[in-house]
């Protein structure tokens, strides 16, 4: 299932389902994403605070159901992550979704809508950049090309290519799968819920901030007990910032990417440039993808907006 191609004109919305933000920003952002020729609406939510979260959990669950259902409405941008979206997830109606299917876009904490709007209506997601995390101030011109040309352009296959590192390969091997994932915390959290992915025929994407390499190891753990690196086809990682050991003697994020991974007998391929970076690349969460490591190529094999 795809949203429609995004073109100059088109309204954005703008929700607020994890943690607040100072409302000037958010203001900035706008001014910033109507200056690049959009429409924008922002959520109540986003001027809202209830402790660290942008209103209460029905508040905000409440302006991702209404956002899908307007028609006025063409795209959604998510103004951050932080946390939250674990608390409201049990309140979005997915058959709203799967009945105004619209490009939908954020990451970090967003990972969780992500995966249940996967999982349970078949829609083609976005873990690409947010209002407020993304585009206020000087925003990275890169991550806005690269944003804009994947939600304008509906090819019927592109390469995903990084802005300038080169991807590494830790496992060898070709694969494809329904690409999906996104914050390696945030994932693990779903595991054993009914907001959990079926892993099977997947090409798992994982990215993450301001964990010790310890702690990645830990998550990493969960899912190799859960057996999701039996079930899926490869592995694809992004960036994975200011992840490092806690003491001297801990593994480095590579030694602890390599003992998990370089037996894995499937293709894993790192250093993709989307994540918390800037640049951040944009991906198609629930599209199918080709992944090479002999090439060191990653393909997304479908339209992704119609």
């Amino acid at each position: 299932m795809l949203g429609k191609v995004l073109k100059k004109g088109d309204t954005i919305g703008i929700i607020a389902p994890a943690s607040c933000s100072s409302y000037e920003k958010v203001l900035e952002a706008k001014k910033n994403i109507g200056n690049m020729g959009y429409k924008v609406v922002l959520g109540e939510c986003t001027q809202k605070q209830w402790y660290s979260y942008a209103g209460e959990d029905e508040e905000r669950a409440r302006e991702i159901n209404n956002f899908f259902s307007d028609k006025a409405i063409d795209a959604i941008l998510c103004m951050r992550g932080g946390y939250g979206c674990n608390r409201l997830i049990e309140l979005i109606d997915f058959e709203i979704i799967k009945n105004n299917p619209k490009i939908f876009v954020g990451y970090s904490d967003i990972t969780t809508l992500h995966m249940a709007i996967n999982e349970k209506t078949g829609l083609i997601t976005f873990h690409g950049p947010m209002a407020v995390s993304n585009f206020t101030g000087n925003y990275n011109i890169d991550t806005y090309n690269n944003f804009i040309e994947i939600l304008s352009n509906p090819l019927d296959q592109r390469v995903i290519n990084n802005f300038s590192k080169e991807l590494e390969v830790i496992s060898e091997g070709k694969a494809k799968g329904k690409l999906v994932g996104g914050n390696l915390a945030t994932l693990v959290a779903t595991l054993g819920t009914k907001y959990d992915l079926d892993y099977r025929e997947k090409i798992l994407f994982l990215e993450e901030i301001g964990e010790k390499t310890y702690k990645v190891d830990r998550f990493l753990n969960q899912l190799k007990k859960h057996g999701v690196f039996e079930k899926i086809e490869g592995i694809v990682l992004g960036d994975f910032k200011n992840c490092p050991p806690d003491s001297e003697k801990d593994m480095s994020l590579i030694e602890v990417f390599q003992d998990y991974f370089r037996d894995l007998k499937k293709p894993v391929i790192y250093n993709l440039e989307s994540g918390h970076s800037e640049p951040m690349l944009t991906l198609p969460l629930g599209a199918m993808c080709g992944i090479d490591s002999y090439e060191k190529k990653i393909t997304i094999l479908e339209k992704v907006v119609k």
